[in-house]
């Protein structure tokens, strides 16, 4: 048997259960596909490390997981979506200052809603795709937004995932009435209404002073149905590291959903056919393009601006004119919008081209 390439460490958050780790099916795609591009795969935890030094992962073998001893790996694919505790991520910072056996992670995760957003606007193509966005800082801040923007206005965490605390803000116009909805930090939605918009406002603020927040004009982003959609984009590195688009597709919420996040009971539907539907085969065709040719754009701006990434998820808005609005980019994201859409080749590349450009990586070391 030729000698593997080298190990790709795949690093994920634990989760109850058997396995004991979060992505259970990307991890096991990914275990089962890298024998043929060269290389082992191993599934880590934050937690996999022995006092002794060595690192216990799992490996999906004989059509089972399995826990053992492996070899410190050459790569890294960081999938945390919550922060990696200090002693794991030193000893991997350690590890890749190593002369003997370097290890490198295959992309940097990325900062805040905050810094994306000012990095994205300091190009001119992008910026004209950014809503107004602004840190929140206090009750008068959000008086004078909602008097400029009477549709309302949206509140989500600088570093929130999932649609997780997403809030509007409005006036109710027949009645006057302060309506607060959205989704607490368990997804489940929540709607209030206050005659007393000072109460309102001051019981808001106080769940907003615990974590920084970003605020931007609500933005009516729904279908012909009224259920909120998005259009997520994802973009990779291929087998040459180059950046490539793998796929498009719609991910729409229910009614009276603020988002249309999967894990918020979303679901995922075909790009094309959906925005014929709603907007004409011409106009689909426009915002398809339009969407590739942004995130063609964005990959290259943020790596310039953070270092080296290996694949987005970039999803945008889509008003009733057709304009595209760039909503998030996710440097972890999921993939199973594709599947869910039935898009079978969009959905071999999600999963495979990490393996291509960690292979592309590794022979660049031989």
């Amino acid at each position: 048997m030729k000698k593997p390439l080298g190990t790709l460490g795949v690093l994920v958050n634990e989760r109850k259960g058997t396995p004991p780790f979060a992505d259970e099916y990307f991890c096991r795609r990914l275990c089962q596909e890298g024998v043929n591009f060269g290389m082992n795969v191993v599934v880590l935890t934050p937690r996999s490390s022995e006092p002794n030094g060595n690192y216990l992962g799992y490996q999906y073998i004989k059509g089972t997981w399995t826990q053992l001893p492996v070899e410190q790996p050459d790569l890294i694919y960081d999938r945390c979506l919550s922060p990696v505790p200090g002693i794991f991520r030193r000893r991997i910072n350690k590890a890749a200052k190593s002369t003997s056996h370097k290890v490198r992670y295959l992309s940097r995760g990325l900062p805040g809603k905050w810094h994306v957003y000012n990095s994205l606007r300091l190009n001119a193509v992008l910026r004209e795709h950014l809503p107004e966005t602004a840190i929140y800082t206090n009750v008068e801040q959000l008086k004078q937004w909602l008097v400029r923007h009477p549709q309302g206005v949206f509140l989500k965490p600088q570093a929130g995932t999932h649609g997780k605390r997403t809030v509007l803000v409005r006036r109710q116009p027949e009645n006057g009435k302060l309506i607060i909805q959205g989704r607490n930090r368990s997804n489940h939605m929540f709607n209030k209404r206050f005659t007393n918009h000072e109460l309102g406002l001051s019981q808001l603020h106080r769940i907003l002073s615990t974590r920084t927040f970003i605020i931007q004009p609500f933005l009516s982003l729904m279908n012909h149905e009224e259920k909120p959609f998005d259009l997520r984009v994802l973009v990779q590195k291929n087998g040459r590291g180059k950046w490539s688009l793998s796929g498009q597709a719609i991910r729409e919420g229910g009614h009276g959903s603020l988002t249309s996040n999967l894990h918020g009971g979303g679901t995922a539907v075909d790009c094309r056919s959906f925005l014929e539907t709603e907007y004409g085969k011409d106009q689909a065709d426009l915002i398809m393009n339009k969407a590739a040719e942004l995130s063609a754009i964005i990959p290259v701006v943020l790596e310039g601006r953070f270092g080296r990434l290996s694949e987005l998820g970039i999803d945008y808005g889509i008003d009733r004119d057709g304009k595209l609005w760039i909503i998030e980019v996710n440097s972890k994201p999921g993939r199973s919008s594709f599947l869910l859409a039935g898009d079978v080749e969009s959905a071999s590349l999600a999963y495979n081209r990490p393996l291509e450009y960690a292979r592309y990586l590794l022979l660049r070391t031989q």
